[in-house]
């Protein structure tokens, strides 16, 4: 990998469950799916293969056969590279926000050109599915309490709840100022 190139997140993703231990893309895939990384990783099974081969030739893992369930398969295991690699990129990730592009911003960018009354109507859609949303990321939490899971992983399903009760508190401002629009 060129000095100049930036891990992806998925990469990151990647690199970090390979901190845990070696692991064959089998696993890694497994481990995606119990722990429900892809609700925030772009990590799926085609990925996993493609970038392990990636980050192989980058010299960020090393993989060897062996055999496990009975079946050979290549297991791969990060490399000092690797890790110095990952360090690095989670500094950086820790220390700068990220800008998403939302939909909504689109859709809130168009408002005037639908009624007003519907837009809310839709907004108060929008709202009650933020609700939901809030609801599953706190089953998501109980449960990863449960199972005893480390702070810095309970924090991946907490944040999600504050920027969803943000959402929340910037719809109700922007349907109080359509409806007040409206009303004028």
């Amino acid at each position: 990998m060129s000095p100049e190139h930036t891990l992806t997140n998925s990469e990151v993703a990647l690199l970090g469950l390979l901190s845990e231990k070696a692991k064959h893309a089998y696993q890694i895939g497994r481990d995606v799916e119990h722990r429900d990384m892809r609700s925030w990783t772009d990590l799926s099974q085609s990925t996993i293969y493609r970038q392990l081969t990636s980050l192989h030739k980058a010299g960020l893992v090393d993989s060897a056969q062996d055999v496990v369930d009975g079946r050979a398969r290549k297991v791969y295991s990060l490399t000092d590279a690797g890790l110095d690699a990952l360090r690095d990129r989670l500094l950086g990730l820790l220390a700068e926000p990220e800008s998403p592009t939302w939909g909504i911003d689109l859709a809130t960018y168009n408002a005037n050109l639908v009624p007003a009354k519907d837009a809310v109507d839709a907004l108060e859609r929008y709202r009650g599915k933020l609700q939901e949303g809030i609801a599953c990321w706190e089953a998501t939490e109980k449960y990863m309490s449960s199972c005893t899971c480390p702070k810095h992983r309970l924090a991946v399903v907490r944040r999600p709840r504050y920027l969803l009760k943000a959402e929340i508190r910037w719809v109700d401002d922007f349907v109080a100022e359509l409806k007040e629009a409206h009303d004028a």
